[in-house]
């Protein structure tokens, strides 16, 4: 073969004939597709979702009955809130202040104070024999709990009246039998 030197000028120019004006890159017509792929993606999602939109509209009877569901929980929130507001007025007003209270039980402690004072014995009465008094009668009934193994005798025993006493103050015959918790007169008013 011989050696031809321009063909060896046009095997140089065809291995740069890529960056030849005259040719397009290739990468640039790929991210051309590329763009135009993707642009074409873009609108089918945008028109797909207004279509997804468009077509899950409610009807007009479930908007109604959307609508009714949300005036029904603004009932329910508004007479939530009233209960609120009534329970927070109830809170402020429920119990007396507590500096009042306090005013009350030092006014209280005076009193009992100056009731002491008064009730103090003075020299003259202690050097004063007093009358001779009757025992104190309880003008009061005093009645007992029954408490569980007790009988009449035990009881008539601490109160120092006698069985058949009990029975009568209490209507009860000689063989009835008590129940833990009745309550018994032990003794009669005077």
């Amino acid at each position: 073969m011989n050696y031809d030197p321009e063909v060896e000028k046009n095997d140089s120019w065809s291995e740069d004939s890529a960056n030849s004006p005259d040719r397009k890159p290739i990468e640039s017509t790929k991210s051309k597709i590329f763009l135009f792929v993707l642009g074409v993606l873009i609108v089918v999602i945008i028109g797909g979702g207004i279509l997804y939109l468009f077509s899950n509209r409610p009807t007009n009877g479930e908007a109604i009955s959307l609508q009714s569901k949300v005036t029904v929980m603004e009932e329910k929130i508004a007479g939530l809130e009233r209960q609120l507001a009534e329970l927070q007025g109830r809170n402020r007003t429920s119990g007396p202040d507590p500096a009042l209270l306090l005013q009350r039980v030092d006014a209280l402690a005076h009193e009992v104070e100056a009731l002491k004072k008064q009730k103090k014995p003075t020299a003259e009465s202690k050097a004063k024999p007093l009358p001779p008094s009757k025992p104190a009668v309880s003008a009061e009934k005093k009645y007992h709990t029954v408490q569980k193994g007790e009988n009449l005798y035990h009881i008539s025993k601490k109160y120092g009246v006698s069985v058949e006493k009990l029975q009568k103050l209490n209507n009860l015959s000689s063989g009835q039998s008590l129940r833990t918790g009745q309550k018994l007169l032990v003794s009669p008013q005077r």
